[in-house]
Protein backbone atom coordinates (compact mmCIF):
# COMPACT_ATOMS: atom_id res chain seq x y z
CA UNK A 1 0.00 0.00 0.00
CA UNK A 2 1.10 3.56 -1.04
CA UNK A 3 2.27 4.97 2.48
CA UNK A 4 0.53 8.39 1.91
CA UNK A 5 -2.21 6.40 1.54
CA UNK A 6 -2.34 4.41 4.53
CA UNK A 7 -4.01 5.35 7.44
CA UNK A 8 -1.57 6.82 10.29
CA UNK A 9 -2.03 4.46 12.28
CA UNK A 10 -0.93 1.66 10.51
CA UNK A 11 2.66 3.99 9.94
CA UNK A 12 5.77 3.04 11.84
CA UNK A 13 7.27 5.58 14.19
CA UNK A 14 10.45 5.97 11.85
CA UNK A 15 8.04 6.33 8.55
CA UNK A 16 6.17 8.74 10.10
CA UNK A 17 9.29 10.53 11.12
CA UNK A 18 10.92 10.75 8.13
CA UNK A 19 7.56 11.66 6.63
CA UNK A 20 7.66 15.05 8.92
CA UNK A 21 11.57 15.34 8.36
CA UNK A 22 10.52 15.61 4.52
CA UNK A 23 7.96 17.99 4.92
CA UNK A 24 10.35 20.84 6.62
CA UNK A 25 9.46 19.60 10.33
CA UNK A 26 11.97 19.84 13.29
CA UNK A 27 10.99 17.42 15.96
CA UNK A 28 11.07 19.08 19.54
CA UNK A 29 14.22 17.94 21.27
CA UNK A 30 12.24 18.22 24.95
CA UNK A 31 8.82 16.50 23.81
CA UNK A 32 9.52 13.56 21.03
CA UNK A 33 6.48 13.62 20.22
CA UNK A 34 5.90 17.18 19.17
CA UNK A 35 7.32 18.97 15.70
CA UNK A 36 7.56 22.20 14.20
CA UNK A 37 6.91 23.33 11.00
CA UNK A 38 7.39 26.96 9.48
CA UNK A 39 5.07 27.50 6.44
CA UNK A 40 4.60 30.67 4.31
CA UNK A 41 1.88 31.99 5.69
CA UNK A 42 1.74 30.18 9.29
CA UNK A 43 3.82 28.34 11.49
CA UNK A 44 2.34 24.56 12.22
CA UNK A 45 2.87 22.41 15.75
CA UNK A 46 2.23 19.12 15.10
CA UNK A 47 1.63 17.03 18.60
CA UNK A 48 1.18 13.27 18.44
CA UNK A 49 -1.30 12.65 21.26
CA UNK A 50 -2.41 9.53 22.88
CA UNK A 51 -5.73 9.45 20.64
CA UNK A 52 -5.45 12.40 18.11
CA UNK A 53 -2.87 13.95 15.93
CA UNK A 54 -3.18 17.74 16.87
CA UNK A 55 -2.34 20.55 14.55
CA UNK A 56 -1.85 23.98 16.14
CA UNK A 57 -1.53 27.02 13.73
CA UNK A 58 -0.19 30.48 14.76
CA UNK A 59 -0.12 33.25 12.24
CA UNK A 60 -0.51 37.31 13.23
CA UNK A 61 -1.17 36.08 17.12
CA UNK A 62 -4.28 34.05 16.36
CA UNK A 63 -4.30 30.04 16.87
CA UNK A 64 -5.93 27.56 15.06
CA UNK A 65 -6.60 24.13 16.69
CA UNK A 66 -7.34 21.01 14.67
CA UNK A 67 -7.73 16.84 15.77
CA UNK A 68 -7.39 14.54 12.88
CA UNK A 69 -7.76 11.00 13.65
CA UNK A 70 -5.13 8.42 13.66
CA UNK A 71 -7.46 6.56 11.72
CA UNK A 72 -6.81 9.15 8.17
CA UNK A 73 -4.88 8.51 5.49
CA UNK A 74 -1.21 10.95 5.61
CA UNK A 75 -2.24 12.28 2.59
CA UNK A 76 -5.16 14.08 3.71
CA UNK A 77 -3.90 15.09 7.16
CA UNK A 78 -0.37 16.15 5.18
CA UNK A 79 -2.90 18.30 2.68
CA UNK A 80 -4.74 19.80 5.60
CA UNK A 81 -1.47 20.82 7.71
CA UNK A 82 -0.02 22.39 4.49
CA UNK A 83 -3.36 24.19 3.66
CA UNK A 84 -3.30 25.80 6.71
CA UNK A 85 -6.14 26.90 9.07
Amino acid sequence: MNQAKKPINQCSLQSLELWLTDLGAVKDINNPSKWYLLLSKCNATIIFEQEDLKVIWESEGQETKRLFSYYVNREDVENAIMQGP
